[in-house]
């Protein structure tokens, strides 16, 4: 039995309605992006743009072949003066940072003083750490500047490459700046803007949805826009008939 036009234009009107809500949703989510300069909410307005000097490699010598067993690649830098050797053995395992002028080993990463100078440098504030983290390739983090019992627990907002150190400025709440724990270069920049922005593009970008149920949402505004064509589509040729 044919559909009459009234039923059509029914299921035409809610049809629009259901598929302006998702429109509004990330009309509305988008337009945050729009307020503030990227590099404002990147926190780049907060860097000097100083680098330290690049220095080469003096040093000729490597650690001894036992204390490179494993190891599936080495990358010599010279960070904050120090030539130093960073032994990769693979991504399921830590990274281990060897001093070329004295052999001897400085663990997972780069000692926390020298991570402190590069964001010193970096940052065009009043420089006063808070509290350090640093965030190992696996585990959970660790405190190693600041804080006591009952203190906040290190900030999770940093995607990038570990082990990277996390630091904290008195004076600027909300302020991290995160550092290369290998290279000593500082990465991000988090304050409290960029958590904002942050939370506007997850709700964009559906995040907060597991990756089935975002599918099926696409897909439902893919067939809604589909069956909103079709019965315009047939209204228009009811309407041309009638003409």
């Amino acid at each position: 039995m044919p559909v009459s036009s009234l039923a059509l234009w029914t299921w035409h009107r809610w049809l629009g309605l259901s598929i302006l809500v998702p429109l509004l949703w990330w009309t509305g989510t988008a337009l945050v992006f729009a307020l503030r300069p990227m590099e404002e909410i990147h926190g780049k307005t907060w860097s000097t743009g100083r680098k330290a000097e690049p220095a080469p490699l003096a040093t000729a010598t490597l650690p001894s072949p036992a204390g490179l067993s494993g190891a599936h690649s080495l990358t010599a830098r010279v960070v904050e003066g120090r030539e130093v050797l960073a032994v990769d053995r693979g991504a399921a395992r830590e990274p281990e940072v060897v001093d070329l002028a004295t052999g001897r080993t400085l663990g997972p990463a780069i000692p926390l003083e020298w991570a402190l100078a590069a964001a010193r440098r970096d940052f065009a504030g009043a420089f006063e750490v808070e509290g350090a983290w640093l965030y190992p390739r696996h585990g959970d983090p660790r405190r190693v500047l600041g804080g006591g019992p009952g203190s906040a627990p290190g900030p999770d907002e940093f995607v990038g490459a570990r082990p990277a150190y996390a630091i904290a400025l008195r004076g600027w709440p909300g302020m991290h700046l995160w550092v290369d724990a290998l290279d000593g270069q500082v990465r991000a920049r988090r304050t409290t803007l960029w958590r904002f922005y942050d939370g506007a593009f997850r709700l964009h970008a559906l995040d907060f949805l597991p990756d089935g149920w975002k599918r099926a949402v696409m897909w439902l505004v893919v067939l809604a826009w589909l069956a909103l064509a079709a019965t315009g589509f047939r209204l228009a040729l009811a309407w041309l008939g009638r003409r």
